[in-house]
């Protein structure tokens, strides 16, 4: 079974979204990330879906540079609010 099974295609005009790039996939063991840039009305994003989980997202110019300005320790926290590890009960009763 591939990592990026079960996509569904974006139906054109969702989004305000007028033009698309083709698909570029990263994966590892534990999931797969489909990334792709997209033409809006209002400017170009570069969309993220995660098709396993359904999750998408659409993020322009200033969102990824706040991105791209995170420390990686930030990532960790992250990770951990949304596997629950920083529940104070998690693991302890």
């Amino acid at each position: 079974m591939s990592t990026f099974e079960g996509l569904e295609p974006h139906a054109a005009g969702d989004d305000g979204i007028v033009r698309e790039s083709d698909w570029v996939g990263i994966g590892n063991e534990f999931t797969g990330v489909l990334l792709r840039k997209v033409w809006t009305r209002n400017g170009e994003r570069l969309e993220i879906s995660v098709p396993s989980k359904a999750y998408r997202i659409l993020l322009d110019a200033m969102q990824l540079e706040i991105i791209a300005a995170q420390e990686p320790e930030q990532f960790t926290r992250l990770f951990e609010r949304k596997l629950g590890s920083d529940d104070p009960t998690n693991g302890t009763g």
